[in-house]
């Protein structure tokens, strides 16, 4: 893998917007994210592929009060500059049971470049578990 400096910043600007989208509840918008067969693979949960799974998994996780979170994303873009994986850490907030609850893990995006836009093909997260 090699370091494409305008591919980078494109995928950037892709997690910008998708952590936007989070806090504003936009679910359209998350779900442009991803490409049409995409692959979803939340903790402690089966896996969830295409657009009708992503959408009801992402629905309800945008019921959830205050749910924030916030990528801190390595990528790392193909020689031919039409795939990259990221590998990076979590950290989602949110209200449980009136109360404000964190948690954090670490994660793999695969991106693909689809009609000159990345869109996400793989997503897996795996929460760190509870602090010691």
């Amino acid at each position: 893998m090699q370091q494409n400096r305008p591919a980078i910043d494109a995928i950037m600007e892709r997690y910008q917007a998708w952590m936007q989208a989070i806090r504003d509840g936009d679910l359209e918008a998350i779900l442009d994210i991803y490409a049409e067969d995409a692959t979803y693979m939340p903790p402690g949960k089966p896996a969830f592929s295409g657009k009708q799974a992503l959408r009801e998994i992402w629905e309800s996780y945008l019921q959830r009060e205050e749910f924030v979170a916030h990528y801190s994303p390595t990528i790392h873009i193909s020689k031919a500059g039409d795939m990259a994986y990221d590998i990076g850490r979590y950290r989602i907030t949110m209200k449980k049971d009136g109360r404000s609850v964190a948690f954090e893990g670490k994660y793999v995006v695969v991106w693909k470049l689809i009609a000159q836009r990345w869109k996400a093909v793989v997503d897996m997260d795996n929460d760190n578990g509870p602090s010691a």
